[in-house]
């Protein structure tokens, strides 16, 4: 045989080599059916409305009977609807505060809708798809997505304006639907391309007009068709006692570009946090690792693809900051909820898991719990801004000390009775019924003297309605039974100051101080804040000083060292130089966003006595604006227009005082001011309409016979 010729080959290795030839066409085949019904990236535009307190179960998509919602049922015809989406918080901030990151609250830091905001080292999606090339926007209507919660980061354009309180309505907790979609509408013509990202947050009422308004919008822009819209509810119905599904079961309905997988339906449980890894995915984006959710594009893209079953985690903390009651934690699973709260329970979901595998079922998911949350006491809110106090409690949230006392333990049917007692005081007190509302607080502390959150929140009532001796006996009391806590210790050192007894509150501040020392770096803040005012009440400058600047190492963006400088020239009669370093200190708290009590307070008094009125009335305002219950300040601002000859704008700002704060300490304050300027004849209208408005209140005892202290 010729070198050159070819060999024959034996049977069995010919037969090898055919078959593995036909299994790498096969192979190759089937790699390239794949990568051909692969969808491409989805460029935009994405559209992620978020629906304020809609259960699933409301909507026909999910079984509902009615019909009242026809666009959010094209929707649902349009795209892919999750049968089983459940919310980790039935607290809108803390929902979408995961919807946005694509974290669990646990992970970053929002546990309430009062005093929390994302933590700095959060990636948002918004950020994320920024730095993909998106344009990002959003427009929100709830006050509890207000940008200062960190929920706007990322986004280039963020609207959340709310309208100013009317005289007779009182502050608002949120916007129109049709000025959130106006808002929203605006800046989606704006954008050039399609490559954009917004987000919508709107109430359930208004839901089907948002959904009709903006796929009308991106169907008259020829944008609709390559969409990607998401409509997820953040939360469902209030929980009275626990965790549930008429609390957790939200929608989801994602809509595709070219309408892929419309019509299809999703048993598989998932969960909020699913979402942003799902958008990014389906931009081709790098899914960051830290995030606990997935991506659900495999069940997006292929009708028979299959989740793996993994616990959905859910928290409710209201009741534990709220009043110090027990928080409420869930995992759900394909078949079971185990709920912890004041007790421990395992709820069937499905017929099949009324077996014997429960007791299983419950150790493996305690042990799940148990990693996930630990055994620490949630951390406690950084506090609430006093601008924002009075829409939160009509919200039903009352400030919260900073304790590390574990939760008191509750039986399930107390909790749930303090829940709503809770809730009612608080919306007296937002309401202003300062006096219904301490008597709500007192019968639950009567009731559960050991709720020491309670104490603390019925001492802070008490001062906001001028009646400081009886705070002072309430916080005292709540110091001697937890007298390791140096928020206590503030507290009180801050009533005793308020009463002029200035060597008792510094005696306080002294412990807050030591106690602090253990404390997180916002309590040894606050306590180094409180020693330095009081030493500026004592005329220890030098103290003042020091106490400042420790003040200023504990927190390095909070200007106190230029406030308290400032201070000092002020009361040496430096006006100028004490305007210097208040405006210092003014820059310095607006590039932070802190605020200092009393730093425009007295930037305005130094320009007053410069005789720049003009500029002392702004001061006077922008301290009215972020601590709207100075009775000082309205007082200052009224003799402001006193001495520049504005009876008009005397009249507005004394009838701003008691509307403010309708107590009788600001009653008699009003008095005397009507009295200095020479009209004795308001003055005693204002004391006569004091004792018609507060007959029978305790507090009506800071008046004297003729109205005066």
């Amino acid at each position: 045989m010729a070198r050159g010729s070819a060999r024959k080959l034996r049977p069995g290795v010919a037969a090898i080599i055919v078959l593995g030839f036909g299994l790498a066409v096969a192979a190759s085949a089937a790699v390239g059916w794949r990568v051909a019904r692969e969808s491409p990236a989805h460029q935009g535009p994405i559209v992620l409305i978020s629906v304020d307190g809609m259960p699933a179960t409301s909507l026909p998509a999910y079984g509902a009977p009615s019909t009242d919602t026809p666009a959010i049922d094209l929707l649902a015809a349009d795209g892919v609807v999750f049968e089983r989406a459940y919310a980790h918080s039935p607290q809108a901030l803390p929902a979408n505060a995961s919807i946005l990151s694509g974290q669990l609250p646990i992970q970053h830091g929002v546990r309430d809708d009062g005093g929390f905001a994302l933590n700095q080292e959060v990636v948002t999606l918004a950020e994320m798809l920024r730095s993909r090339g998106f344009a990002t926007g959003a427009a929100v209507s709830s006050f509890l997505l207000r940008p200062e919660t960190g929920v706007a980061q990322g986004f280039r354009f963020y609207d959340a304006e709310l309208p100013d309180a009317g005289a007779d309505t009182g502050p608002v907790l949120a916007r129109s639907a049709s000025a959130t979609l106006d808002a929203a509408e605006t800046w989606v013509r704006s954008q050039d391309g399609r490559r954009f990202f917004l987000f919508v947050q709107i109430d359930q009422q208004d839901a089907d007009t948002a959904v009709t308004r903006l796929t009308t919008l991106l169907k008259s822009r020829q944008m609709y068709d390559g969409s990607t819209i998401v409509l997820l509810g953040d939360r469902a119905d209030e929980p009275t006692r626990t965790l549930d599904d008429n609390s957790l079961r939200v929608p989801l309905i994602v809509k595709q570009p070219g309408g892929e997988g419309a019509g299809r339906r999703v048993a598989d449980p998932v969960q909020q946090i699913d979402v942003t890894p799902t958008l990014l995915d389906l931009v081709r984006a790098p899914v960051p690792g830290n995030l606990v959710g997935r991506s659900l594009r495999e069940v997006l893209t292929d009708d028979k693809a299959t989740l793996r079953e993994r616990p959905l985690y859910a928290e409710w903390l209201a009741p534990h900051f709220g009043f110090g009651g027990q928080p409420v934690y869930a995992l759900t699973t394909g078949s079971y909820r185990y709920v912890r709260g004041t007790d421990e329970e395992l709820v069937p979901l499905a017929p099949q898991a009324e077996g014997s595998g429960a007791a299983a079922e419950t150790a493996r998911l305690r042990e799940e719990l148990d990693r996930r949350i630990g055994t620490a006491v949630p951390a406690a809110p950084s506090g609430i801004a006093p601008a924002d106090e009075e829409r939160l409690a009509l919200l039903g949230y009352l400030e919260a000390p900073h304790l590390m006392q574990a939760p008191m333990p509750l039986a399930a049917s107390e909790q749930t009775a303090l829940i709503g007692q809770h809730r009612a005081a608080a919306l007296l007190i937002g309401q202003k019924k300062y006096s219904a509302g301490i008597r709500a607080l007192q019968a639950i502390v009567k009731a559960h003297p050991d709720l020491i959150v309670v104490q603390y929140q019925l001492g802070s009532a008490l001062m906001r309605a001028g009646r400081i001796d009886e705070a002072i006996a309430v916080l005292q009391d709540a110091r001697d039974r937890l007298p390791e806590e140096a928020d206590l210790a503030l507290a009180l050192a801050d009533a005793l100051m308020r009463a002029g007894r200035v060597e008792l509150a510094s005696s306080q501040v002294d412990d807050a101080l030591t106690l602090a020392k253990t404390s997180d770096a916002v309590i040894r803040t606050s306590a180094h804040e409180l020693a330095a005012r009081i030493a500026l009440a004592k005329n220890d400058s030098e103290a003042a000083l020091a106490q400042a600047k420790a003040a200023h190492d504990a927190d390095p963006t909070l200007p106190m060292e230029e406030f308290v400088r400032g201070r000092l020239l002020y009361d040496e009669g430096k006006y100028e130089e004490a305007a210097a370093a208040c405006q210092g200190a003014v820059s310095a708290e607006g590039a932070q966003k802190r605020n200092i009590p009393e730093l425009h307070l007295y930037l305005g008094e130094s320009l007053a006595h410069l005789e720049r009125y003009a500029e002392a009335e702004a001061q006077y305002r922008e301290e009215l604006k972020t601590f709207p219950r100075s009775v000082h300040v309205y007082s200052r601002l009224a003799m402001l227009y006193a001495a520049t000859n504005r009876q008009e704008a005397v009249e507005d700002v004394l009838n701003e005082l008691v509307a403010a704060t309708p107590t009788p300490e600001s009653y008699a304050a009003a008095a005397r001011l009507w009295t200095i300027v020479g009209n004795r004849t308001r003055a005693e209208a204002l004391r006569s309409d004091a004792r018609d408005r507060f007959r029978g209140d305790p507090s009506l005892a800071l008046l004297g016979k003729d109205g005066r202290r």
